[in-house]
């Protein structure tokens, strides 16, 4: 794809996914890819229109638009088709927190590899890790529902970010039998091969690493068992806490976004699509950090870049489809949460 393609990037359908990644994992690797790229954390953060605390926000989860937004912002400074393998370059473990530690204390690569499987929702959903024996070899398999393009990012972070965490694990850790990725191959392949040391291969039948089964019995070198224990316990706790959390504001999300070219969206008819009392899902939502407005906000937020990046659609369509009843009402909104109009805006993405 040509990286400058941003409509490939951005479907506003995604906003109303339930899709999100941990604010801990964009906190590890921002700094170093911004010290890779040369560009400073503030800026891109800026440009992708995102709160310049995100990054301190440690137990909150990044909605999938938010993180694409981010994205597209290095992307249009680095001009990079291999942004998602850089990602996975620059993991480590405190990028996954308390999934990190759970698996660095594992005792063999097998334990630390189900661990990530049990506990990845922890670091975000985008995708689902499977592992697969047969004979010989094993598979790590990546399973994201997302497609299109950003598929193509999701799918080379992780699986290479798997690899990267791996060599940390294990003491002159063996090479894989192969990589593979079900997208076509970007215009440079050596520098993939080079990091991964065996053959990669692009336009495959799926998303992940092959290696030796024996692998599997690998000892981890920085196994504890006591650190093991403690860790697993406050994974499940975070785990049960995670579902409860992301299930509801995911659900408010998704209900707005279906209601908000309907008009401005209410408290009362987001509940009723649930089935609860406005004053249950106002009190859930309290749980958690979150006021029914700051979700309403977020989203419409989130869905206003996307839609400005869409020139077949003027001030008026986008001030309807986010639920004003007045391009005034959007021009107001948008420059209280960027400090330009979006006529403005627009013009600088030119």
């Amino acid at each position: 794809m040509p990286v400058n393609d941003e409509s490939n990037l951005m479907d506003p359908g995604l906003a109303g996914s339930d899709h999100s990644l941990s604010s801990a994992y964009l906190a590890s690797v921002l700094p170093a890819l911004a010290e890779h790229y040369g560009f400073s954390v503030e800026e891109m953060l800026g440009n992708a229109g995102l709160p310049g605390d995100l990054l301190e926000q440690n137990q909150r989860m990044v909605p999938l638009a938010d993180v694409l937004r981010l994205f597209l912002a290095i992307l249009q400074t680095t001009a990079d088709p291999g942004l998602g393998f850089e990602i996975g370059r620059h993991v480590k473990p405190r990028s996954y927190q308390v999934l990190g530690y759970a698996i660095l204390a594992s005792a063999t690569l097998q334990e630390a590899i189900q661990r990530l499987i049990r506990f990845e929702k922890l670091a975000g959903n985008l995708g689902q890790s499977r592992l697969e024996t047969d004979g010989e070899r094993a598979r790590l398999l990546w399973q994201c529902p997302i497609e299109g393009e950003p598929a193509r990012y999701l799918r080379e972070a992780a699986v290479t970010g798997w690899i990267t965490f791996a060599r940390q694990l294990v003491v002159d850790a063996p090479q894989p039998l192969r990589v593979c990725f079900r997208h076509p191959a970007p215009p440079d392949v050596q520098c993939y091969q080079d990091y991964f040391q065996c053959p990669v291969e692009f336009s495959a039948a799926f998303d992940g690493v092959e290696f030796s089964v024996e692998f599997l019995a690998l000892p981890v070198q920085s196994a504890d068992p006591g650190l093991s224990e403690m860790m697993q316990r406050e994974a499940r706790l975070q785990l049960a806490d995670y579902d409860s959390q992301t299930n509801l504001v995911a659900a408010v999300r998704r209900e707005i976004y279906l209601l908000l070219t309907e008009g401005e969206p209410t408290v009362e008819a987001v509940a009723a699509r649930l089935g609860m009392a406005d004053r249950t899902l106002q009190s859930r939502l309290r749980k958690h950090g979150f006021s029914f407005q700051q979700v309403v906000e977020s989203l419409r937020r989130s869905l206003a870049d996307i839609y400005l990046l869409d020139r077949r659609l003027s001030l008026t369509d986008i001030s309807l489809l986010l639920g004003f009843s007045e391009q005034s009402s959007f021009t107001r909104a948008f420059r209280r949460w960027h400090g330009e109009s979006p006529a403005q805006a627009r013009q600088r993405m030119r």
